[in-house]
């Protein structure tokens, strides 16, 4: 019986940690479906515009999709040129005010999601937080964290891949809250089955040898 618990506990703690896993990166951790915004210019978006492929772009307020270049104080700018993270047209807010969300909505949930973002910081300042949300398939945060970007004043087309890497595909809706922000290169991935199927056989096999022991 003790073993039992002991076994259940670990599993648990186990399931619980691969469930969570925020992403802060200098670049892509995962490889899947790239959204880019090249195909847009300056297209102004007031609350939702369809980005193909069951993915919805969802903004409380302005945003501007196909934007070729912006000006994010001591963070540096943020132009078409690119480098290997982005390249391109990029997506920017525009809110009209220092709050607001811009953000995705998925048709398909997805288990890992993420995208390469900077934000405009104020002269002097570098605790500017900007939140990062992950939501379920009913609009309830499942993840979310802050991070405060801090780029070169004088770079071009830096910043931070920022995402969530979960183990199921239970992801229906990413975000990034407050502030003015730039997006490029979104990525989204589900799990490989070749994984999905260990990660089930070894949960069998852990009840199978719990049940053995009781």
């Amino acid at each position: 019986m003790k073993f039992n618990l002991i076994a259940a506990a670990a599993l648990l703690a186990a399931a619980t940690a691969a469930q969570a896993a925020p992403v802060i990166s200098d670049s892509a951790t995962f490889t899947g479906d790239v959204i880019t915004f090249n195909e847009f210019d300056g297209l102004v978006v007031g609350s939702s515009l369809d980005l193909g492929n069951g993915v919805t772009l969802t903004t409380t307020a302005n945003a501007m999709a196909g934007q070729f270049a912006q000006d994010l104080g001591d963070n540096g700018l943020w132009s078409s040129v690119g480098n290997a993270n982005r390249e391109g047209n990029f997506l920017a807010s525009a809110f009209t005010s220092t709050r607001g969300e811009i953000g995705f909505s998925f048709a398909n949930p997805v288990s890992s999601v993420g995208a390469f973002v900077n934000q405009y910081q104020t002269a002097g300042k570098t605790n500017n937080n900007l939140l990062v949300v992950a939501y379920d398939i009913d609009g309830y945060v499942l993840e979310s964290f802050q991070v405060s970007i801090d780029t070169d004043a004088f770079g071009y087309d830096e910043g931070k891949f920022l995402g969530f890497q979960r183990a199921t595909a239970d992801i229906y809706g990413f975000g990034f809250v407050d502030g003015s922000v730039v997006i490029d290169n979104v990525t989204t991935a589900v799990p490989e089955p070749t994984a999905l199927g260990l990660l089930l056989a070894g949960l069998g096999l852990a009840g199978f040898v719990a049940r053995r022991r009781a």
